[in-house]
């Protein structure tokens, strides 16, 4: 079941011929375990194509939404969107992919990466970088370096070296400008310290020409730090509009 369900990363749906060659399995095999987990909700068959059920859903959702700090982002998240106009993400990293918890907005259309639940290469996204940035090398995952997007990505190890310290020098926020796709902008924080638990960022994307980055950078960096302090259980101020739509200056 565990070699099946794992072929479903990275697609929406699958026929049982792709299962079978993707899993390594017999087709006989495969489709006796696909009947069986349609059984039990964690697969939906839609004609020749099966697809991850709610059932999978609902079990993730109950993962994530223990963490606290998932638990004290929703508001904000919420906020910043709305007073953006801009896509939210909470995203962790794991393994060398930063993971999409939540998404609030609509994602750049055509593009599954920024969806919930997607995946991201952490050396390419604003986000992976902002949590990269905060861990020693020894405690960083075996990353890969796929080709970015666009060709001012980052390439190699040297590459990403130089934009770390960039996000350093910035106090920590990452700036991506197309490396995940080209066009749209995203800007990132990490929530709290690295150190145990859940690694969690916090991003704004859309558009380049629709993301004021330095106003982005002040609102994602003050958000990710409220965000921080609710999860402990100290509310400096609620949620409130942070970013004018037409890129006016946000107060530090």
């Amino acid at each position: 079941m565990a070699s099946l369900l794992e072929t479903f990363d990275g697609h929406q749906s699958l026929t049982l011929a792709q299962i079978s060659r993707r899993s390594q399995l017999p087709p006989s095999s495969a489709h006796r375990i696909l009947q069986r987990l349609v059984e039990l909700g964690w697969v939906e068959r839609h004609g020749f194509e099966y697809h991850l059920g709610l059932r999978m859903f609902e079990l993730g959702a109950q993962v994530v939404r223990r963490d606290g700090i998932h638990q004290a982002a929703l508001p904000y998240l919420h906020a910043l969107h709305r007073s953006t106009g801009l896509t939210v993400h909470l995203s962790a990293l794991v393994s060398a992919d930063v993971l999409h918890l939540e998404c609030v907005g609509t994602q750049p259309p055509a593009e599954d990466s920024w969806g919930l639940g997607a995946r991201q290469p952490a050396v390419h996204s604003a986000a992976g970088r902002a949590l990269l940035a905060q861990l020693d090398h020894a405690d960083w995952p075996a990353l890969s370096f796929p080709r970015s997007a666009t060709p001012g990505g980052v390439r190699d190890r040297a590459d990403l070296e130089h934009n770390l310290r960039v996000v350093r020098d910035r106090g920590g926020v990452a700036v991506d400008l197309g490396s995940c796709s080209a066009g749209v902008t995203a800007v990132a924080a990490s929530v709290g310290p690295a150190e145990g638990g859940l690694r969690v960022a916090l991003s704004l994307c859309g558009p380049s020409a629709a993301v004021p980055v330095e106003n982005a950078v002040r609102a994602v960096r003050r958000t990710a730090r409220d965000i921080w302090y609710a999860a402990a259980g100290v509310t400096r101020r609620p949620p409130y509009p942070l970013l004018p739509l037409a890129g006016a200056a946000v107060s530090a």
